[in-house]
């Protein structure tokens, strides 16, 4: 019997260092795929770092140029110059502003017809004058003012 177990020990002796040496190989072999996974993850975040610097700078270049194109040539009159630079400082400011006082001008014409006309209280009023429409328009107007840039930035639109 002693035999018998020799011969198997020493049987299955000679194929426990092969086994060793093949489960040595397939742990290397996890270990090199997960490195690889590692720098393949890291490269992924150095490209996305690259493009959010090259867009970065598309952003400053597009934001200088819009500048130098918005530069005046000075005339010489003083008055003039400082007229023109006040004017151009303010935003979007003909069309803007001529939209703008067209409103204000319906609005209070609604407001004065309402209470001196038909001589509604001020709440009817301001209920009658301030409509879906104008919530649409002045969030609208807001989120255009205020929004683009953010919505570059959150959705990054170009």
């Amino acid at each position: 019997m002693l035999t018998i177990i020799s011969a198997i020990i020493g049987f299955v002796g000679g194929f426990i260092p092969e086994l060793l040496k093949l489960w040595n190989k397939k742990e290397d072999n996890k270990h090199e795929l997960a490195v690889l996974d590692k720098q393949i993850e890291a490269n992924r975040l150095l490209h996305e770092q690259k493009l959010e610097e090259i867009n970065t700078q598309a952003d400053i270049k597009e934001s200088i140029a819009l500048y130098e194109a918005s530069k005046i040539e000075q005339t010489g009159v003083k008055w003039a110059d400082a007229f023109i630079a006040v004017y151009n400082g303010t935003v979007r400011p003909t069309i803007t502003y001529g939209f703008v006082g067209l409103y204000m001008w319906v609005k209070f014409t609604m407001i004065y017809t309402y209470m001196w006309i038909q001589k509604l209280p001020a709440i009817q009023t301001a209920q009658a004058v301030w409509t879906e429409f104008d919530n649409s328009a002045l969030m609208l107007v807001l989120g255009y003012y205020f929004g683009q840039r953010m919505a570059q930035k959150v959705f990054n639109v170009k």
